[in-house]
Formats: structure tokens, C-alpha cells, sequence
């Protein structure tokens, strides 16, 4: 799925002359479409579609390759984030080797608004998936469909016979997190699908030959019906190679587990030590 803002209006309720952006939304895979705006000023809310009551919605202007390449780079240039106090309970050096990028707000140019998740297309980068740190939603910048899981170049520069497959991007750091904590190494190969488990088929064959070179590929989804189907999926792809990773009692995913004290207890289930 992809976001891309169309236009910036009013607010009416906080009276931000333009702190109203509206969204256009579209789902390739559904083949539909549709408008979203949220308030990213005093309100800091969801609005909801504009363009009813026969109010018409702008022209989208389709940027080319080369103007969102642009946008791309621009955010590379962007501050690395390594957070002064823990985030999402993750301690700041945590974060250091995924080279995520902290978004500022486009109002005062100081303001830390999102985060920017690198995301690459045969191994070379190819765009961001943004994340607004007060909505937990996601909107992408350049490429990030069909594209490499979360974390592919990184854990390739990591020597292991071993992959770790997550659901999320901050799963995927959290268990980085876990494993450093009960072993002498302090990063680990751990990539994210790119959209949760629904996607660890599509994802699994765009990296097939990657995998083929792994002896293991221990799976840390979260504990609900589309992380076990998944589970099912990629088992009956790699059989034997697959491992599956318990997730402490009471966590659902490797950064619950994080959140919740079991730091340890979960690294060493990812190491299928317990």
C-alpha cells in the first residue's frame, strides 16, 4: 500500500492555516483507492476524507523517477536515529546499525516527526517507509513495494549459517537487542517482511537465492493467526530449514517481549537455548 500527500488544507477545529495534509491511499493489491487527512498541527488527529459533499479532490500530479529519487536522497541526508533515552524500550545503541533516519517537521525544520525505515530493491536502496512517531501508521517515499524484507543488506554483511525473520521493523531491531545481550556478539542477520506475515511467501521467493545459503531460518512471528499461518507457509517452502522461536510467556513478538523485561529470556530462545 502507498500514501502520498495531495494537498494541505485548513484546519478548522485548531485554525492551522495548513496543518491539515490530505492523503491519497491506494491498495495495488486490492486495486482500490481512497482519501485520508489528518491534522498534524494542534489537533494532531485523524480528519477523515475532505472531499465529500461534492467537494472535488485535486488533480494528482504524478512525480517522476527522478524527482522521487530526489526526495529519497534528501532523506539520507537526514539525522541517524540514536535516541537520548530508550525507545520502545530499546536502549539508543540499539538502533545505531540500522541507519534509521529521523524526519523533521516540515512547519519549523526542528521538530523530530517520523522515521525513516531504509528499505532497498536488489540490495541497492530504493526508498523509506515513514513512520510518524505520534500515529502508528506507515507511508512510504521512493520504492518500498516489492522490494527486499527490512534489513537484508545489513544482515548480509553479517557472517552467520543463521537468518532471523520477523513480522515488524522494530521486532526485528528488538531481537538484534535480545541476541546481543546473551551471546559475545553484538549484532546479529535479523531481517523484517515487508508487510507482516501475509508477505513471508512473496518475500521468501524474491530472496530464494539469499536463503539457499542460510542452513537455518529461524522464524520469530508474532504469536496470533497470520504469524502461525505464516509459520505454515514458509515451512512448507524450506521444510527442515525452518526453525520455529517460542516467544516468552505473555509477549507476542520480540519487542513485546523487549517492553516487557524478558530481554534475556527471549535472546535465548532465539538462540534455541531454552
Amino acid at each position: 500500500m502507498s500514501s502520498t500527500c495531495v494537498e494541505s488544507l485548513p484546519c478548522h477545529d485548531c485554525g492551522s492555516p495548513g496543518g491539515r495534509q490530505v492523503y491519497l491511499n491506494k491498495d495495488d493489491d486490492l486495486g482500490v483507492e481512497w482519501y485520508t487527512s489528518f491534522c498534524h498541527s494542534a489537533c494532531w488527529e485523524q480528519k477523515g476524507d475532505p472531499y465529500t459533499d461534492g467537494v472535488e479532490a485535486p488533480k494528482v500530479i504524478v512525480k517522476t523517477a527522478h524527482e522521487i529519487w530526489q526526495e529519497v536522497k534528501t532523506i539520507t541526508t537526514c539525522p541517524i536515529f540514536i535516541p537520548k533515552k530508550p525507545y520502545r524500550s530499546i536502549p539508543s545503541e540499539a538502533y545505531k546499525s540500522w541507519k534509521l533516519r529521523v524526519l523533521l517537521s516540515e512547519y519549523d525544520g526542528k521538530t523530530p516527526y517520523a522515521l525513516g525505515f531504509p528499505m532497498s530493491c536488489d540490495l541497492s536502496l530504493s526508498g523509506f517507509k515513514i513512520r510518524p512517531f505520534r500515529k502508528k501508521a506507515f507511508f512510504g517515499i521512493g520504492q518500498t513495494s516489492n522490494c527486499d524484507p527490512f534489513g537484508l543488506v545489513r544482515a548480509l554483511r553479517i557472517p552467520s549459517r543463521i537468518l532471523w525473520v520477523t513480522e515488524g521493523e522494530f521486532d526485528a531491531i528488538a531481537l538484534d537487542y535480545c541476541l546481543s545481550k546473551v551471546t559475545l556478539k553484538k549484532q546479529f542477520p535479523v531481517i523484517s517482511l515487508t508487510h507482516g506475515g501475509g508477505s513471508i511467501e512473496k518475500n521468501f521467493n524474491h530472496i530464494a537465492d539469499i536463503l539457499d545459503d542460510y542452513d537455518e531460518i529461524r522464524l520469530v512471528l508474532d504469536d496470533d493467526e497470520v504469524g502461525h499461518k505464516a509459520e505454515s507457509t514458509a515451512i512448507r517452502m524450506y521444510g527442515n530449514k525452518i526453525k520455529l522461536i517460542s516467544k516468552p510467556d505473555g509477549c507476542k513478538d520480540a519487542n513485546d517481549a523487549v517492553e516487557n523485561g524478558k530481554t534475556t529470556e527471549m535472546g535465548k530462545l532465539a538462540l534455541l537455548e531454552l
